[in-house]
């Protein structure tokens, strides 16, 4: 069945995913109050017997430096391979901030206690460069690669000053917490899984689609998951999917090299021969 495109949530499931992220790691329920309201001047705690922890959402960019034009290949059970375009990769940056009620920890005052839970929360989100699986919710269940994180804790800088100012609020500490998902934005194309193919446009020389699958070289043989599949003479290098395949597109005919690597292998390799109708391009690794 083809991937099918829905991401109306995406946001909305993140925060239920950082809801979740604390749920696994400070029990069910939680001894806090989790909010995503905008701390200006009216913001107040929850309650007035338990803190809040507050991540407002205050920003969302492109992450360009994750930008790709490659796409996406997900092989099917009837052999076919669904086409999926190269998602955007959007940083979603969160201010967290920690709100004492107005009944504090005896002998403290409620600074202590949100300064205790600001601290906590810190570790937590310093565990996980990569939000677990366990922890996704909606739409970001199943998303290749995992959404990462980053943590950055704001200086005295000007521009922490002005983002404050800007939303009406009172300079506090507060933790800056991005995270970057992958966004699909168009549908799949669907069709068979090939040797190789021919493209030819208007006067130019043709171009074509080869695929194979990499193997580990045990008997009985087992696909190699996420691979690194480098076409030497080009310079590319493609990842295989969870069934140890790979497709190269756009390349003319001659005669390449492809270096295979992964994880828990020997580096391997072969010398294709572009167009072949006889065979696969598949590679067989060595175990280390």
């Amino acid at each position: 069945m083809p991937v099918v495109v829905s991401n109306l949530t995406v946001i909305s499931d993140l925060d239920r995913t950082l809801e979740q992220l604390f749920l696994l790691e400070f029990g069910n329920p939680l001894d806090f109050d989790l909010s995503f309201a905008i701390p200006d001047k009216d913001f107040t705690p929850l309650s007035k017997t338990r803190s809040t922890l507050n991540c407002y959402l205050y920003e969302i960019n492109e992450d360009r430096e994750l930008r790709s034009v490659e796409p996406i290949f997900h092989r099917n059970a009837d052999g076919t391979i669904d086409r999926l375009p190269a998602p955007t990769r959007i940083k979603l940056s969160y201010c967290i901030t920690a709100w004492s009620p107005a009944q504090a920890t005896p002998g403290a005052g409620p600074e202590m206690d949100e300064h205790t839970l600001l601290s906590l929360v810190l570790q937590v989100l310093l565990k996980y460069p990569l939000l677990p699986s366990q922890a996704l919710q909606g739409s970001l269940v199943g998303q290749e690669p995992l959404p990462y994180t980053t943590i950055i804790l704001p200086d005295s800088s000007k521009a922490t000053s002005d983002f404050w100012s800007a939303i009406g609020g009172q300079l506090r500490p507060s933790l800056e917490y991005k995270v970057t998902i992958a966004l699909p934005y168009q549908q799949p194309v669907q069709g068979p899984m090939v040797t190789s193919i021919s493209l030819r446009l208007a006067g130019d020389d043709p171009f074509y689609t080869i695929g194979g699958t990499v193997w580990d070289a045990n008997t009985p043989p087992k696909p190699v998951a996420s691979a690194w599949v480098r076409l030497n003479q080009i310079g590319h290098t493609y990842v295989t999917d969870e069934h140890g395949c790979f497709l190269i597109e756009r390349i003319q005919a001659g005669n390449y090299t492809l270096t295979v690597r992964a994880v828990g292998f020997q580096e391997g390799g072969r010398s294709v021969n572009v167009p072949a109708q006889t065979h696969l391009y598949d590679v067989h690794l060595t175990p280390l």
